[in-house]
């Protein structure tokens, strides 16, 4: 250990790596790929860390013993990495059992308020723009770890989504930026629905597009909203034949079939695709859920039928199913 030039106590590479366990070389290669550590330099060159670095770092060593990646808490600060820790199943756990116990919400308790996640999302189409795609995965990583799964897809990737689609037709971004905030996101949201992906729980809820409708986003973010809810989401996809739908509810046993409508969609022909399902459905015992921009258009609450409309929404209408 030695003194900078600000009379502060440093330490070389070869003791911090003694004194965390992180190997020099990770050290390096941190640096260059996250922007930390960020070591000053000896006058021959030599790597020199403050006392808050070899803190930050053993903290930053204690959470990939218990499973988490590097990139998932470099971004985080000290106080959100120590609350992962105190909620994490324990510093033996393997990395699949810490990833499944981050995406289930046990480090997911966290609220942020709507000023900073407003911040954040804005700092997010600005790093779209200018393609810094690491970044961008980085922060929607740690917003997923500090919120967990609930409020990442109402406060985070649901926003995000309308924000670039706003933005693309007010000419602010251009279709590479919409399709890149697309491909991240549904990637986040594929690693949470992992963790929930052997639940049995009911009811089983069938997620799908009628024909003409590609976009499956929107669905993806409701898959993990009712997973976190303890519900069973099966993705069917886009673009699906009204009958098709209807044989995959009764082949998964689902007690809901949720479809999701763009405000895009010619409203006459999906009202006719909408009835059809409706009609494919007739005797299965399945409640017919229709979400999205363009759902109030083509359709309205009635028999077995329900216009979902917010989260809020997806919550009433889950607990009415419990119910019955």
């Amino acid at each position: 250990m030695e003194a900078v030039g600000s009379g502060e106590r440093a330490y070389s590479i070869r003791v911090v790596a003694s004194q965390t366990g992180i190997p020099a070389e990770t050290l390096r290669v941190w640096e260059r790929r996250y922007g930390f550590p960020k070591p000053s330099r000896r006058p021959g060159g030599g790597r020199l860390y403050a006392p808050a670095d070899v803190a930050r770092l053993r903290l930053i060593a204690r959470a990939r013993r218990a499973g988490f990646r590097p990139g998932d808490v470099i971004a985080l600060s000290d106080g959100e990495i120590a609350r992962l820790l105190e909620e994490s199943p324990g510093a033996a756990a393997p990395a699949a059992t810490a990833s499944i116990a981050v995406a289930r919400g046990a480090a997911g308790t966290r609220r942020a308020s709507p000023a900073s996640l407003a911040g954040e999302i804005e700092a997010l189409i600005e790093h779209l723009t200018r393609a810094e795609v690491d970044h961008v995965r980085a922060r929607l990583r740690a917003l997923a770890i500090t919120l967990g799964p609930k409020a990442f897809v109402t406060d985070v990737a649901h926003p995000l989504a309308v924000r670039v689609g706003d933005a693309w037709e007010a000419g602010q971004l251009e279709v590479r930026h919409e399709h890149l905030a697309t491909a991240l996101l549904s990637a986040r949201l594929h690693v949470l629905s992992v963790a929930f992906e052997d639940s049995q729980a009911p009811p089983v809820v069938l997620l799908a597009s009628l024909p003409g409708e590609a976009h499956v986003l929107g669905l993806e973010m409701v898959g993990v909203y009712l997973a976190a809810r303890g519900a069973t989401p099966r993705q069917l996809g886009g673009d699906t034949p009204p009958d098709e739908i209807a044989r995959a509810a009764r082949a998964l046993g689902a007690g809901v079939v949720g479809i999701s409508v763009s405000a895009a969609g010619e409203p006459a022909a999906t009202r006719r695709a909408v009835d059809a399902l409706r009609r494919a459905l007739a005797g299965a015992d399945a409640e017919l859920w229709i979400g999205g921009a363009g759902a109030s258009n083509v359709a309205e609450d009635g028999d077995r039928v329900r216009v979902v409309a917010g989260w809020d929404d997806v919550d009433r209408a889950l607990d009415a199913v419990r119910r019955a």
